[in-house]
């Protein structure tokens, strides 16, 4: 369904952008380049970084189903 693919798209970008702030809050304008592959990008248990992660996580997981629909 073209339409749950552009607001999957959406949302994705949405909190891929929410994500890369609180990176580059965190470990500053690099962040995202040396720590956001490593364990440092999950952010810690309660913090506005795992919020973040973990949203952009589940917004991967839905845009990639419905790429594959």
């Amino acid at each position: 369904m073209p339409n749950r693919l552009a607001q999957t798209e959406s949302t994705l970008a949405t909190t891929d952008r929410l994500w890369r702030a609180e990176m580059k809050r965190h470990f500053g304008p690099d962040g995202v380049l040396l720590h956001g592959f490593g364990p440092d990008a999950n952010g810690l248990e309660g913090t506005q970084l795992r919020t973040t992660h973990e949203a952009r996580q589940r917004a991967i997981v839905e845009w990639r189903h419905e790429r594959r629909s």
